[in-house]
């Protein structure tokens, strides 16, 4: 729509002649809707890779340094606390 056919409609309009407006534009929500289910599997895999890397790291810990499991020292500082709060406790 040209400048002067706006201007003739907008004059029709305030003599109050009923004008049809053509509009060529077309409006759309540009805005994705978020996937939840895609986020809730790509949390938990990733939780899952890094127990998967933990779980190996202490396997590979235990078969180089021929350590066992209580040896580990996560695990000794779990039981230290452990024993800790049972000394306390009494």
């Amino acid at each position: 729509m040209s400048l002067w056919e706006k201007w003739e409609k907008e004059k029709l309009e305030k003599q109050g002649i009923k004008v049809e407006r053509h509009s060529d534009v077309e409006i759309y929500d540009m805005r994705s809707k978020t996937n939840v289910r895609k986020q809730v599997w790509i949390v938990l895999g990733t939780i899952g890779a890094c127990c998967l890397m933990v779980y190996l790291a202490l396997i590979m810990e235990a078969l180089y340094n021929g350590r066992r499991w209580s040896e580990t020292y996560i695990v000794r500082l779990i039981a230290a606390r452990e024993a800790e709060r049972q000394s306390v406790s009494e």
